[in-house]
């Protein structure tokens, strides 16, 4: 590898339910690097990407990594993925290759040289549910989730956390990722009826807790609305960002919240740069493809720039190690397009806020971030 090179292996997903973000994730990636290379680079070395498909199984994903890693083809990993490709690659590389995991995620990560940029339970889904309940009286919900660790840890935490809260996961559905069981989706869609009208034995509830990923969630979102129940329950997804709306369809999103760090439509000097960057960026990795409209980039987007962002502020004056991301675990901040980001003991904190679906667009309501 060339001394002048810093090699990161991009580990964004290609294919399954959560290939639909690997575009804009790519596109977020190349606009970092950009960036960082126009600033100097990584340790003064120009920041090159190398392209990892993490939608496939995790256990592949992690023999491709580590080949990289022992064939001196990588730095370092970053990139937007699913927990469960997270704990199949985390072992391989700890102590070895610093790796910085982009999504927002369950917490509980602990491997030396892993850090997690993304949002957390705490902020991301209580702090939301909290002011759902405060502000709209929202305070019984079903979750219905894909069935692999996010989705299952998230919900066992919140449970815990707003049990005093008065806050209520009343029941819990889950389906396999990537399901397309024409049977198991009308099921599910008849218990979330049962369950409005209070006929599942536990009083009516408000809304639907989704802990669905990319395709999972937008299908679920036809199956509801095609019900009728889009008029009968709410819906809350710490998972839904732009790209998933428009796979959804506008038909299909009335009364859906969702909450991050970023959406598209914050609005702010920051956020706008970020935005014109994207689009610039889009613009430059798709310019072999025609007729491709610049689409709004999501908050999986930006959390894969984010985390580039951080491997390069880390590397700001040397080449950045495994003992660096460690000590930046500890206390660590840098910018982001949606306001400065803080590392506390290995946790990511987030301004984060709650917006509601309008169409195929967000409109931010609030900010939620607890202290």
């Amino acid at each position: 590898m060339p001394e002048d090179v810093y090699r990161v292996g991009l580990a964004v997903p290609r294919q399954g339910p959560s290939g639909m973000f690997g575009l804009s994730c790519r596109v977020a990636a190349h606009q970092a690097a950009q960036e960082v290379n126009a600033a100097g680079g990584v340790g003064g070395r120009r920041l090159e990407l190398v392209d990892v498909d993490a939608g496939a199984e995790p256990a592949a994903v992690a023999a491709e990594v580590a080949g990289l890693v022992e064939r001196g083809r990588v730095d370092a990993v970053a990139g937007w993925h699913l927990s469960s490709v997270r704990q199949a690659v985390a072992p391989v590389l700890a102590g070895r290759t610093p790796y910085v995991y982009a999504t927002a995620y369950e917490g509980g990560e602990e491997h030396d040289g892993v850090v997690c940029t993304g949002e957390l339970p705490g902020d991301q889904v209580m702090a939301a549910l909290r002011f759902l309940r405060r502000e709209f009286g929202w305070h019984r919900w079903v979750v219905v989730g894909d069935d692999y660790v996010w989705p299952r840890r998230t919900a066992d935490r919140v449970a815990r956390a707003l049990a005093g809260a008065g806050v209520l996961l009343s029941a819990r559905h889950w389906v396999p990722l990537g399901c397309d069981d024409d049977a198991r989706w009308a099921a599910l869609v008849g218990d979330l009826a049962r369950a409005a009208d209070g006929a599942d034995g536990v009083g009516g509830v408000d809304g639907v807790l989704m802990l669905l990923v990319g395709g999972d969630g937008a299908r679920f979102n036809r199956e509801f609305a095609a019900a009728g129940l889009d008029g009968r329950l709410v819906r809350f997804s710490p998972f839904m960002d732009e790209t998933m709306l428009l796979a959804s369809g506008p038909e299909a999103t009335r009364g859906l919240f969702a909450s991050a760090g970023w959406f598209a439509g914050l609005g702010t000097a920051s956020a706008l740069e970020f935005s014109a960057g994207f689009a610039r960026a889009f613009d430059a990795t798709t310019q072999d493809a025609t007729g491709l409209a610049v689409p709004s980039p999501g908050t999986m987007a930006e959390s894969t720039y984010l985390a580039l962002r951080f491997l390069a502020d880390v590397g700001s004056r040397a080449v950045p190690t495994v003992v660096d991301l460690d000590r930046a675990r500890s206390a660590w901040a840098w910018d982001s397009p949606h306001g400065t980001v803080e590392l506390r003991a290995g946790r990511a904190r987030h301004r984060v806020h709650l917006a509601a679906a309008v169409g195929l667009e967000f409109d931010v309501l609030a900010e939620v971030t607890t202290p």
